[in-house]
């Protein structure tokens, strides 16, 4: 977890230590009638955000069983190359990530899922964004392979006060198998060519 990230949710704990210790008395000082009218009004706010937060998903279609076991094996066929993007952890977990690769491949993942393209040798392009473009800043990321390389970048949202930033970092050899061993291999929305 980046240090950003830890930040924030070290800042969020503060303040639910505040609130548990601060809110009775504020509670008390509202009155019954008061808050019997704020809490609905505010439970409402509070879903309608979730809901206008995950709009923009999409439902991804898993890869089947051969699919997903050619994935793991990271294997490219001979004179291809493989990029993997995957994404793991629980900040803005269900907040769909669109992928694009070579402005053409589009696709997109959640936590515990991953993309995988078989494309030719030399330098690729991949461009990562939120579902809801508000959310956070998109990343772009260079990516030069020969035949038979593998590059596997791991995609995450770093939390920020009122925007985020998607973070991609290309993984060693074993992080990069343990990524892809631990996510789901989703299909591209439009496939690579």
């Amino acid at each position: 977890m980046s240090f950003r990230n830890m930040m924030w949710l070290t800042i969020i704990a503060i303040a639910a230590l505040i609130g548990a210790f601060l809110g009775p008395p504020i509670f008390e000082a509202v009155g019954d009638t008061t808050m019997m009218i704020l809490a609905p009004i505010l439970l409402i706010l509070l879903v309608g955000v979730c809901v206008w937060a995950l709009s923009s998903n999409k439902r991804g279609i898993k890869a089947d069983g051969p699919a997903l076991a050619d994935a793991r094996a990271m294997q490219p066929q001979a004179g291809k190359a493989r990029i993997y993007v995957c994404r793991r952890g629980f900040v803005a977990a269900m907040q769909g990530m669109d992928v694009t690769l070579d402005g053409s491949e589009r696709g997109q993942i959640k936590s515990g899922q991953m993309l995988m393209a078989e494309v030719e040798p030399g330098r690729h392009h991949l461009h990562v964004a939120t579902a809801k473009k508000s959310l956070a800043r998109p990343a772009e990321f260079e990516i030069d392979l020969g035949p038979g390389g593998v590059a596997v970048i791991h995609a995450m949202i770093e939390m920020g006060a009122l925007k985020g930033d998607i973070k991609l970092t290309r993984l060693d050899a074993q992080a990069a198998r343990d990524n892809v061993n631990a996510t789901k291999l989703i299909l591209w929305q439009e496939a690579p060519a």
